[in-house]
C-alpha cells in the first residue's frame, strides 16, 4: 500500500508544485482526487482507520488554524495537508507537515538572505508540503 500511496503523492505532487509555483494555488480538483484516494486507502487499511481519521482531523485542523492566524497559507495548502493526513495517517502526516515546514522555512530564509524575495512576497508553500509528504515515506 505504501508504494501506491507514494506514487499517487509524487504524481499529484509534481502537478501541485508546478501550478503552485506558477499561480500560487493548489486546485480543488487535485485535492478532490487526493481526498477520494484517501477514502479508498482508509477503507483498505481498515486496521488503521483511526490513525487516518485523526490525521485528517488534527493535521487539517492545525493547518486551518495556522492559515487563519497567520494569513500566510492558502486554503489549498490546508486542504492538501488535510488529504495527506487522511492518506498516510497521523504519525506520518505529522512528519510530512514538519518536514514541509522545515524545508520551506530554510528555503525562504535563504531567499530572503539572498534578497531574491522580501518579507511581503508570496512564496508558494505547496511544493515544500509535497516534498515533506514524499520524504515522510523515508524517515
Amino acid at each position: 500500500m505504501a508504494t501506491i500511496q507514494l506514487l499517487v503523492i509524487v504524481i499529484t505532487g509534481i502537478y501541485i508544485s508546478y501550478i503552485d509555483f506558477k499561480e500560487h494555488i493548489i486546485p480543488n480538483k487535485i485535492n478532490i482526487i487526493l481526498f477520494l484516494f484517501g477514502i479508498l486507502v482508509t477503507i483498505l487499511d481498515y486496521e488503521n482507520v483511526f490513525s487516518h481519521l485523526l490525521g485528517l482531523i488534527l493535521l487539517g485542523g492545525l493547518m486551518l488554524i495556522l492559515a487563519a492566524a497567520t494569513k500566510g497559507f492558502g486554503m489549498g495548502d490546508v486542504k492538501y495537508i488535510f488529504n495527506i493526513g487522511l492518506i498516510v495517517g497521523l504519525r506520518q502526516g505529522f512528519n510530512a507537515l514538519l518536514l514541509g515546514f522545515m524545508i520551506g522555512g530554510v528555503v525562504s530564509l535563504i531567499l530572503l538572505a539572498l534578497k531574491k524575495v522580501n518579507k511581503k512576497d508570496m512564496i508558494a508553500f505547496g511544493p515544500y508540503l509535497v516534498l515533506g509528504a514524499v520524504l515522510s515515506f523515508f524517515v
